[in-house]
C-alpha cells in the first residue's frame, strides 16, 4: 500500500486537533512508515499511530482510511 510520510503526518495533525484542543498535554507519536505500512488492513486502514492527551490518562491508537482520508480514534483499553 502507498502511504507516503506527509500523509501520516497530516492523520497526525487531525488526530490531535481532534482530542487535545485547549490542552498543551497532548503528544502526537507518529509511526514511521514502514511500520504504519505493516499495520494497514485489507480494507484500506492503517493504524499511523497514537494520541497521549490528559496527562498520559488517555490514549487513543489513530487509524486512517488511506482512500478517504478519514482519521478515526481508537482509545485505548484500560484508559
Amino acid at each position: 500500500m502507498n502511504l507516503p510520510a506527509e500523509v501520516i503526518t497530516v492523520a497526525m495533525a487531525k488526530a490531535k486537533s481532534q482530542v487535545g484542543v485547549g490542552t498543551d498535554r497532548c503528544y502526537a507519536l507518529a509511526s514511521d512508515v514502514e511500520t504504519a505500512r505493516t499495520r494497514c488492513t485489507p480494507e484500506g486502514r492503517c493504524r499511523v499511530g497514537a494520541i497521549i492527551s490528559r496527562d498520559g490518562r488517555e490514549r487513543f491508537d489513530a487509524w486512517l482510511e488511506v482512500c478517504t482520508g478519514l482519521v478515526k480514534l481508537v482509545q485505548q483499553a484500560g484508559t
